[in-house]
């Protein structure tokens, strides 16, 4: 009976004001992102034309949707209520689509969200992993995509992730971190590199820092992974200078193991670089400090198989 009432509803919406669907889901979009810039991005369109679609859909209502308060749009009491009916819709829609997907032997399909600011090496070895723990038959459909952490975590709203998998603590309402995971950074480099500037022989761990902070590789100022290194090296008052920066971490590992610097890094980032003695961590062994990954969902997935698995594997690998 609820799902009658919600349909005519929408009957009535599409109907009587003629509104086209896209433009609809479009405002739907923009609601809940409340920004035109990221929902455009989001819906892969260009600004000026959903800006446009949207102006068309105002028109067609002959109701004022939005108004803009600094970067972000609110919706007005007329919007409010657009969104309430097509949030609705697009919910049921999303249903219908699962209810219509055919089957896949009972094979489901697993959506991951992963933040490009993590290793994408180490993450692969991560999933992969998972993935090997099923019996072939039974192995899920993964799939698997990077972004930002404010396209990720609206996707995830949107229910088109079923978790993401980041470096940040999302506090945006509904969202929740079902497990985090603490990685010690070091600082690293080649033996070579450490005999060169005869770092074995300093006693002081201050000091080994100080000089070898005169040969750093560093992740790009966007990253977070930076914003961590430049707080730490500033709280220890630490004159530094970069030989090479990128905001892809594999380019900075390898640039480490190339010689061209010491990499400020999580530990589980270098593994087998230390284990195979390619690079070698400086003191102090136990870290510098601690870097975070978080596992976020719209709600507690613990029970979830996959989800039990994967935190199985980050244990053990950190």
């Amino acid at each position: 009976m609820t799902w009658f009432f919600i349909g005519l509803s929408a009957i009535y919406l599409l109907v009587f004001f003629m509104i086209n669907f896209n433009h609809l889901y479009y405002f739907y979009v923009v609601a809940r992102m409340k920004n035109v810039t990221s929902a455009a991005a989001f819906l892969k369109t260009s600004q000026p034309s959903l800006s446009t679609q949207i102006k068309t859909l105002e028109h067609n209502l002959n109701k004022s949707l939005f108004i803009k308060k600094g970067k972000y749009l609110e919706l007005t009491t007329d919007g409010q209520k657009v969104f309430e009916i097509s949030s609705k819709m697009f919910e049921i829609y999303d249903e219908l689509e699962v209810f219509l997907k055919p089957e896949k032997s009972g094979k489901k399909d697993i959506r991951v969200g992963v933040s490009g600011e993590l290793s994408r090496p180490f993450m692969t070895n991560i999933i992969s992993a998972v993935l090997k723990k099923y019996k072939l038959a039974e192995r899920p459909t993964l799939k698997l995509e990077t972004g930002s952490i404010s396209d990720l975590n609206e996707k995830l709203k949107m229910k088109k992730l079923d978790f993401i998998i980041t470096n940040f603590a999302s506090q945006e309402n509904g969202l929740k971190i079902i497990r985090n995971f603490q990685m010690p950074v070091v600082m690293a480099g080649t033996g070579e590199l450490i005999r060169k500037l005869k770092l074995s022989s300093l006693k002081k761990v201050d000091l080994v820092m100080k000089k070898a902070s005169q040969y750093l590789v560093l992740p790009s100022d966007q990253l977070r992974l930076r914003t961590e290194t430049n707080y730490y090296l500033f709280k220890n008052k630490i004159k530094y200078s970069t030989s090479f920066e990128s905001d892809i971490l594999a380019s900075v590992i390898r640039a480490s193991v190339d010689g061209i610097g010491f990499c400020m890094i999580p530990s589980p980032y270098i593994k087998k670089e230390l284990q195979n003695k390619t690079l070698k961590m400086l003191r102090p062994a136990t870290g510098l400090w601690s870097h975070w990954i978080y596992i976020i969902a719209l709600d507690d997935k613990d029970s979830d198989q996959f989800v039990k698995k994967l935190i199985r594997e980050f244990e053990m690998a950190l």
